[in-house]
């Protein structure tokens, strides 16, 4: 449930950013260097990359370059 959670808050948070659901799911499979390598999808399985998430989450809703 948490997981799925999650997933829709950054995904809502991409779309807020990228203004489009077609980009979001773009970003959230594709990987990132700031991500060490993995999609933000891979890191929702991972439960120690919640905090990093939150982070990336902030940052879109602010509007950084995630």
């Amino acid at each position: 449930m948490v997981r799925d959670e999650a997933r829709q808050k950054l995904l809502d948070a991409a779309v807020g950013y990228f203004g489009s659901q077609e980009e979001a799911e773009t970003w959230m499979n594709s990987p990132h260097l700031g991500l060490e390598g993995m999609t933000p999808a891979e890191m929702l399985d991972n439960a120690a990359s919640f905090e990093q998430l939150g982070e990336l989450i902030h940052q879109l809703e602010q509007g950084d370059t995630p």
